[in-house]
């Protein structure tokens, strides 16, 4: 089983240029890359989990009841936000939406335990580990789901034998063929891998003032979008299933 996921944030933009991009500019981005992501998805008929960032909630609703009009599952994405801040967003989105919020992927400076998550009425949390260039430092151990406080605790998932996680940055970098391989080789030993990308990998962000790295500006854009689509067409070819989060687990 695949389990595709996306995270609904901006770039991370350097302190040193954050005064030169304007906070429209980064909803533009982080729009226009989730609908470039959605007609993708469309186009395969495969529903995946978006998570999106805490602070975006109520500045996005129209995208927000799209993705989760179209079948997808949202769940929210904690970087900065405090217990009280993720729990009006959970609130606001699920009456936004209809929809209950059962998911919260955690950046590693912010992460509540599972007994704060549960008391939320979240079911499941989904740890991120940051991708850089020194991406391989920390993916010795295998990384399986497990239970904790009655949470289900669904790490990034890695490679067996390459030992690469499956985050945005490997799926940016690497050639596509060589990460299909991955997948292969990992399903042959896992019950499932779980992927995650960002929105904001959709957009072309060359423009000097976004202050990126070489490296996060290497393939953006419509070579993300044809590498997504191109992926997704794998998936299709080799009988894969694709499927959300919720459904997967619960």
């Amino acid at each position: 089983m695949v389990l595709l996921t996306f995270n609904i944030i901006a770039p991370e933009i350097p302190v040193s240029y954050q005064k030169i991009v304007t906070e429209e500019e980064l909803l533009k981005i982080t729009t226009d890359g989730t609908q470039k992501i959605l007609e993708i998805l469309e186009k395969y008929q495969v529903h995946t989990t978006f998570f999106v960032e805490i602070s975006l909630v109520e500045k996005l609703p129209e995208l927000l009841k799209t993705i989760a009009k179209k079948g997808h599952e949202l769940g929210l994405l904690n970087k900065y936000s405090y217990q009280k801040e993720i729990e009006t967003a959970k609130d606001f989105l699920e009456e936004l939406t209809g929809k209950t919020i059962r998911g919260m992927r955690q950046f590693p400076e912010k992460r509540l335990s599972s007994e704060k998550l549960k008391a939320m009425q979240f079911i499941y949390r989904s740890p991120m580990d940051f991708s850089n260039i020194f991406f391989f430092k920390n993916t010795l151990e295998r990384k399986i789901a497990y239970e904790e406080h009655e949470i289900m605790v669904i790490p990034e998932s890695v490679s067996p034998y390459s030992r690469l996680p499956y985050n945005d940055f490997t799926f940016q970098m690497i050639p596509m063929k060589f990460y299909q391989n991955m997948v292969t080789e990992t399903l042959q030993k896992e019950e499932y891998v779980m992927i995650y990308l960002n929105s904001w990998q959709f957009v072309e962000l060359n423009d000097q003032k976004f202050g990126l790295s070489f490296y996060r500006k290497y393939n953006l854009g419509v070579q993300m979008e044809e590498k997504l689509d191109r992926f997704l067409k794998f998936v299709e070819e080799n009988d894969l299933a694709i499927t959300r989060m919720k459904d997967f687990f619960f």
